[in-house]
């Protein structure tokens, strides 16, 4: 007897890898195979907090880090040095240092990495000063430049 599931259901921030994983598992035998049909978000925009079983926060791949069933920023930041989510109480631990470090990565970045990372950190909390993005900005319109 194969232990395989007779049903499959599975969820995805917003549906699309959930779209090409029923379809790969499909062809791989499973017969019932279920998602959330447009991802968490759709779910979170459409269905009333009191009516949802959600619970918590949704990782996104957006600055945002975290949704709440709002779909407003939630309570997480990200370690820029190793893209871990970071929960308030992760903030307050001694190895965190905005941009840096936090207690996930510290030993796996020697002082090199961190002396880059403290640099990028600068020119991160400069743009903001300015008022502009630190990536993707577009560049200085040159004098005269009607485009």
């Amino acid at each position: 007897a194969e232990d395989r599931p007779k049903k499959l259901a599975m969820f995805c921030t917003g549906g699309i890898r959930c779209e090409k994983a029923s379809a790969l598992m499909q062809q791989m035998g499973f017969d019932e195979v279920y998602h959330l049909k447009g991802g968490i978000l759709k779910y979170l925009e459409e269905v009333p907090a009191e009516d949802s079983r959600w619970q918590g926060e949704c990782f996104v791949f957006d600055g945002r880090v975290a949704v709440d069933h709002d779909l407003r920023p939630g309570g997480y930041d990200m370690c820029h040095a190793c893209r871990m989510p970071l929960s308030e109480e992760d903030k307050e631990h001694p190895a965190f240092s905005p941009g840096i470090s936090c207690h996930h990565c510290i030993a796996r970045h020697d002082a090199d990495s961190r002396s880059r990372f403290a640099e990028r950190q600068k020119q991160i909390t400069l743009a903001r000063q300015r008022g502009e993005d630190h990536l993707g900005r577009s560049p200085r319109k040159q004098a005269g430049d009607e485009s």
